[in-house]
């Protein structure tokens, strides 16, 4: 039994398990609205390989019961999913919405990469 690998998928496990359980329960209770793409932060990321990525956060804004909300997403893309200016759908929770995030998301599909890659990391953690 290898430590190291199997910390790695634990870790790997874990963290897809939360994704996915928080991507389900905010969408439990979401309510759906149109809102505004107002701009993207952008900026350099580094991933596992030392590969340098351009990655976009989107800024937008929603009006919820005449009042306007910008936020800044917490979710970065490789691309500019909607262009500046347009309307995408956003969801939210009453009472937080400045915590709204678009509806074309990363979602499930991070969550189950993580989990995913947490396979490896078991079988050389357990059988190597």
């Amino acid at each position: 039994m290898n430590i190291i690998p199997l910390l790695g998928g634990i870790v790997f496990s874990a963290l897809g398990i939360y994704i996915c359980y928080d991507y389900r329960r905010f969408n439990k209770k979401a309510l759906k609205i149109k809102g505004r793409v107002l701009g993207y932060e952008e900026y350099i990321s580094k991933d596992s390989n030392n590969i340098k990525r351009k990655v976009y956060r989107p800024h937008f804004e929603l009006t919820v019961n005449g009042t306007t909300y910008e936020v800044k997403s917490k979710t970065s893309f490789h691309s500019k999913i909607i262009p500046v200016g347009h309307h995408a759908d956003v969801l939210y929770q009453e009472g937080d919405e400045e915590n709204a995030r678009l509806a074309k998301g990363n979602g499930e599909g991070l969550g189950i990469l993580f989990l995913g890659l947490s396979l490896p990391a078991y079988y050389f953690g357990l059988f190597h």
